[in-house]
């Protein structure tokens, strides 16, 4: 299926050659402030929605097996690009052999209800100013295949994507721990994954200029997700976020 992007124009960065996935030794997490704890989604301070998400128990429900879906979940927390932060989020995508088309962990200034395209935008295409973490289960005409991680900023989701990686695990099918770093001093973000059970990989490990690609403000932050002729079930179970010193 095409990937869909909303009106507003899309703008990309520099680009940056894909990074490769490689074990990394267990460590303790990063110390900080917790500024978003979700054990689950079944109560708590609420998110705010939009298109098709919804607390489903006590999970995130981005999309449901529907096609041409989008949904997006924000936190009422904004976070400034100027402080590192790590988050940690445990994620599922389910349903049939023919699935699309994934989720993402979204910076982004666009609003507190923003939402993107459907199909392969994943709910941040056309987001102009934002920084998207997707984890793509389709393989869409620019995409290198369908089990990859990439970094997309001014929601150019359409666009050959220059920050990829394949995914050293398959990440459809089953539930994925997804470790996300962001180094303000170093412009560096990187993305760790691993099965429940298995060993974190690193996946990425890339300078970018979030603060630029926020538009230099304070960011809201959340999940989106896609589906498009092909769908899947796709739930966020729990959510983590800290601010480091």
């Amino acid at each position: 299926m095409r990937k869909r992007l909303a009106t507003c124009a899309a703008v990309t960065l520099a680009a940056a050659l894909a990074g490769t996935a490689t074990p990394t030794a267990a460590t303790a997490a990063p110390t900080g402030h917790k500024v978003i704890h979700y054990t689950d989604f079944g109560s708590g301070p609420g998110l705010r929605m939009a298109g098709s998400a919804a607390v489903d128990g006590t999970a995130l429900r981005l999309t449901s097996d529907t096609k041409r879906q989008a949904g997006a979940a924000w936190s009422r927390v904004k976070i400034n690009p100027k402080m590192s932060f790590d988050t940690v989020f445990e994620v599922s995508m389910t349903g049939a052999v023919g699935h699309a088309d994934g989720v993402a962990f979204v910076l982004q200034n666009d609003g507190p209800t923003a939402i993107g395209g459907h199909g392969g935008s994943i709910g941040y295409g056309g987001m102009t100013h934002s920084v998207a973490v997707e984890l793509d289960t389709f393989r869409n005409p620019n995409d290198v295949d369908n089990n990859h991680v990439a970094v997309v900023t001014g929601g150019a989701s359409d666009e050959v994507q220059p920050m990829v990686a394949p995914s050293p695990i398959q990440m459809f099918g089953q539930t994925v721990r997804v470790r996300i770093t962001w180094l303000a001093a170093s412009k560096t973000l990187k993305v760790r994954v691993r099965a429940l059970g298995g060993q974190e990989m690193k996946i990425l490990e890339k300078r970018i200029d979030l603060r630029r690609a926020l538009g230099y403000k304070k960011a809201f932050v959340g999940f989106t997700g896609g589906t498009g002729e092909d769908v899947s079930v796709q739930k966020i179970n729990n959510w983590t976020l800290k601010v480091m010193p």
